[in-house]
């Protein structure tokens, strides 16, 4: 049986890389918005150099854009791609939200769960009117001549804390945790079992596709580096976010010392080598796919590996190498 990987292209919008990703069996590409080009833009361009392989949003919030929008996306990307679509979803951060998009970060859990309902009624065609506290439409179904290619596209929730991670075992198809700590992703794990059980539904039932930090060199110290690079700009340029997750698994001196480096290069020493250890795969090809193994049997159902920020092309060619289904 094929192994299931998946794969984050965060910035690079290539579609030779894109056309490998697929020749080397990867289940699915992952395309980031953030505050650059949106991910539907570089799926729609995807979609025309693949055949067979899945294109995810990775993620998109549901601030800057209202459900009917995502819906008409997603079912437009569907259509254009055979099927193919996924919806990754994200409540992002104040950040994003609110530094960028100029919206109130206002009660993101309860907008998210009323938004994956809402996209779910656009997809089924459900004509009805919707009376919601974020939204209220007087319809939720497309025109008579935009017949989507499925009425229901899977749904992955970007969760971090235990009320998100709760609520994606109620209402998501799928559970995308980022650099998310070993030692807090069991504890996780029984959230997200939590949620499920509030929904009648089996935990098993949802797809466990965590993101996965893979720096891929012969010299294990320059991969370390350009992994805890990448650890320090999420921590330094992300704060009361990400580093929550790290702060509760006992890396609170640690978050501390990111923040007041001076510099990047400072930040980045200060990541200790026991937590790159719980949330990077690091190392030459052999040692990447021993972690990826460990990762599997702990209960990731899909990794989906990237490479470290700012790195060169060559690194990505060196993550599908690496890190290509067996």
């Amino acid at each position: 049986m094929t192994e299931r990987t998946g794969v984050l292209f965060s910035t690079r919008d290539d579609l030779e890389l894109v056309r490998t990703a697929e020749e080397l069996g990867f289940e699915s590409v992952w395309a980031a918005e953030g505050q650059g080009e949106t991910a539907f833009g570089k799926l729609e361009r995807w979609a025309t150099v693949t055949d067979e392989i899945g294109l995810a949003t990775g993620i998109v919030n549901p601030f800057s854009r209202t459900p009917a929008a995502t819906a008409q996306a997603i079912a437009t990307l569907d259509a254009h791609s055979g099927g193919r679509a996924i919806l990754g979803l994200g409540v992002a951060h104040p950040g994003v939200v609110e530094g960028f998009h100029g919206v109130d970060f206002d009660r993101p859990l309860a907008r998210l769960a009323e938004y994956v309902e809402l996209v779910r009624r656009y997809l089924a065609g459900d004509p009805g009117a919707f009376d919601g506290d974020f939204f209220a439409p007087d319809r939720t179904a497309f025109w008579d001549a935009f017949d989507p290619v499925r009425s229901e596209i899977p749904i992955y929730n970007a969760a971090l804390g235990p009320g998100n991670v709760r609520l994606t075992g109620e209402l998501a198809d799928g559970w995308l945790p980022n650099l998310y700590p070993e030692a807090r992703f069991e504890t996780a794990l029984e959230w997200l079992e939590t949620g499920a059980d509030r929904a009648g539904r089996a935990v098993d039932d949802i797809d466990v596709a965590m993101y996965v930090l893979v720096s891929v060199a012969d010299d294990p110290e320059r991969a370390r580096a350009a992994a805890a690079e990448h650890v320090a700009t999420y921590f330094r340029d992300i704060p009361g976010y990400y580093d929550r997750v790290a702060a509760e698994a006992g890396f609170e001196p640690m978050i501390d010392a990111i923040r007041a480096a001076p510099t990047t290069e400072a930040a980045a020493a200060a990541v200790e080598d026991e937590f790159l250890d719980h949330v990077a795969v690091v190392g030459d090809e052999a040692a990447v796919r021993e972690r990826l193994t460990a990762l599997r049997d702990a209960g990731v159902d899909l990794p989906i590996v990237r490479a470290p920020i700012g790195v060169d092309r060559a690194a990505d060619e060196r993550l599908l190498r690496a890190t290509r289904p067996l």
